[in-house]
């Protein structure tokens, strides 16, 4: 069964992110991650729920925002690196989805 995380990454440049999801995501983790800029709001009100605030953060603005070489790990309890690409003159907030599917099946060398 596919877990999904929503993750804000405020003031970002184009270089190498790391995120630790112990016990979700290892070494043999099949992992996706989109991206995309959003708007930084003011504090979220008492009790609404972060996932719902973050997600109205997110629009598709002018940057071309892209993720490059997912490669989960054990490290750490386990995570995943990746490349964040922001093409743009500054930072910018953004948001990812890191989608973990169920393992691969056993594969082949060609």
């Amino acid at each position: 069964m596919a877990r999904t995380i929503r993750v804000w990454w405020p003031n970002q440049t184009t270089g190498w992110k790391n995120f630790n999801w112990t016990g979700v995501i290892n070494g043999r983790s099949v992992v996706h991650i989109s991206a995309c800029e959003a708007t930084a709001l003011p504090p979220p009100e008492l009790g609404t729920p972060v996932q719902d605030f973050i997600a109205r953060t997110r629009f598709r603005g002018l940057a071309f925002i892209g993720v490059r070489n997912v490669h989960p790990h054990d490290d750490g309890g386990g995570g995943v690196e990746f490349v964040l690409e922001v093409n743009w003159g500054n930072p910018l907030n953004i948001v990812t989805d890191i989608t973990v599917e169920d393992p691969a099946e056993d594969g082949s060398i060609v």
